[in-house]
């Protein structure tokens, strides 16, 4: 049986792979491509933001069923927002202490609400091992030991121990030993290298890991660098730091005896969390300032939770937005909804019905179909799968009905002659939108058109690319797949949620894979 190694590139866009591909700039890819196989359209979740997103290849599930709401949303139960994006203002709100220790404990072990790729190969008797991936959550105890720089920060108190799978290198912060060594995986990071969440420092872990014996049966590494330089300089722009990661992977594959040797012993894939879309040049028309739009609303202090004064919070969330009301009836929400559509740049406002107040008795609407509704400036669709013996408005490619009144215009969509939808603009828009609200994102979704993306006080703009939208370029990396084994087959429509079983089933864990393909949902909330 192969071993598996899964290598996820943070913000991998296909319309800058496929151009980089024809100008032979990724040649170790190329050779991939060419000995396996390519899905130039892996579409991503919403929203297509990193901590929803990877998290959704690390569980093979919805942001509906891991109740990863995206980078910065609100929990209702405990009152508590939560926040893992970069900027400082939002950091300095919540607090330095709270931040570090929730990135480092309470996203994998209280946030998390599905099982991860290591915790399922591992209760079937296979090694795991995670290489700097933000979800890391498994049984085994590894010892913290963070950078010496944090120790001296005031008002900080670093966790001294994480729990992942056996094998675990997670920046500056924690390294277990190489397998069959008595010797503990090391690479240099520093503030150089943001602390180890560098391309460097995973690529030195992956060949330090690469004289383990035996090497793990499934490994996950996570090279974030692409993203960063997207969002300074431009998904196109930002193409050297592919290149990097191209002569990264070809390193370590030499370094294991070549392609056809490699090939022999592992299956390999290659995706990304989402992808980018272009920045407008304009630097003020590409911010779209909700504290001015939403003006005479007491809005949240981000970070904090709501005081008694609070009418709204909001968090955004690059180019999509959740927006949680203190009054939840229609009133408040259609108020909210004419001053975001008065601005051209917003795109889409989404919501679900069983989330708002009946305006009679004041109590949370009956619905027990959850109906979803999305509207633009111009047209508005409402939409739910379909019961059984119900007769749909048409089908997905992954054989879910939806039963849709209203204009289809809205998510850029049309039905077949056969009864299958085809979308344009926003891939598998109706699951994508269903499964986009979890108890934590659940009053409302808003997302910027193309170019621009939501800031408040406290955040900043990115100038050269975004995400977090449901349009095409937020969220189609590609998806490379080689060292298949005879008997699994590559989706045609593969999703970023499909990436897990997969994995699954190149391990040979074919009855794990069909029982996570089996207790997915969609359009279906807690």
């Amino acid at each position: 049986m192969r071993k598996v190694l899964l290598v996820v590139i943070d913000a991998l866009a296909s319309r800058v792979v496929w151009p980089a591909l024809e100008e032979h700039r990724l040649p170790c890819l190329a050779e991939l491509i060419r000995r396996g196989v390519l899905r130039p359209e892996c579409t991503s979740v919403f929203p297509s933001i990193t901590p929803a997103a990877t998290a959704s290849i690390a569980t093979g599930v919805y942001p509906i069923d891991h109740e990863i709401a995206g980078a910065f949303w609100y929990n209702r139960e405990d009152d508590r927002v939560a926040y893992y994006g970069d900027d400082f203002w939002v950091v300095i709100d919540e607090g330095m202490d709270r931040f570090f220790n929730d990135f480092m404990i309470h996203l994998n072990h209280d946030r998390l609400h599905a099982d991860t790729l290591y915790e399922r190969v591992e209760r079937n008797g296979r090694t795991a091992a995670v290489i700097n991936y933000m979800w890391y959550r498994g049984e085994t105890p590894h010892k913290v030991d963070a950078h010496w720089l944090f120790k001296l920060m005031p008002n900080i108190s670093v966790a001294s121990e994480i729990s992942g799978p056996q094998v675990l290198a997670m920046a500056d912060f924690a390294a277990s030993k190489i397998p069959g060594r008595d010797e503990q995986l090391q690479a240099t990071g520093g503030i150089s290298r943001r602390f180890g969440f560098h391309d460097d420092t995973t690529a030195e872990y992956l060949t330090h890991l690469s004289t383990a014996d035996p090497f793990p049966d499934f490994t996950v590494v996570y090279f974030p660098n692409n993203d960063y330089a997207s969002h300074a300089e431009g998904p196109s722009e930002a193409v050297s730091t592919l290149e990097q990661v191209d002569k990264h992977l070809d390193g370590f594959i030499n370094q294991l005896g070549g392609m056809d040797q490699f090939l022999n012993d592992f299956a390999i894939v290659v995706s990304g969390d989402h992808s980018q879309t272009d920045q407008l040049s304009d630097s003020d028309g590409r911010g779209i300032n909700l504290v001015d739009i939403l003006e005479g609303f007491q809005l949240t202090t981000a970070g904090q939770p709501w005081e008694e004064t609070d009418e709204l919070m909001v968090c955004p969330n690059m180019r999509a937005c959740h927006i949680y009301f203190k009054d939840r009836t229609a009133t408040t929400r259609g108020e909210i909804t004419e001053r975001l559509l008065n601005d051209s740049r917003v795109d889409q406002i989404m919501w679900r019905a069983g989330a708002w107040e009946d305006a009679e008795s004041q109590k949370p609407i009956d619905d027990p179909h959850n109906i979803y509704h999305v509207v633009n400036r111009s047209a508005s669709l409402e939409f739910r799968r379909t019961e059984d013996c119900e007769t749909a408005t048409g089908r997905d490619v992954y054989r879910t009905d939806w039963a849709c009144t209203g204009s289809l215009n809205v998510i850029d969509a049309t039905v077949s002659d056969e009864g299958v939808f085809v979308y344009g603009e926003y891939p598998n828009a109706l699951e994508r939108i269903a499964t986009g609200f979890c108890r934590y994102a659940d009053d409302m979704w808003v997302t910027a058109k193309p170019g621009c993306e939501f800031e408040i006080n406290e955040t900043a703009i990115h100038p050269g690319g975004s995400h977090g939208a449901l349009n095409r370029d937020d969220s189609l990396p590609p998806l490379i797949v080689a060292g298949i084994p005879d008997e699994v087959s590559i989706p045609e429509s593969p999703r970023t949620i499909d990436i897990a079983p997969l994995c699954l089933e190149m391990l040979g864990l074919k009855r794990e894979a069909d029982q996570l393909r089996q207790n997915r949902r969609a359009g279906t909330p807690h």
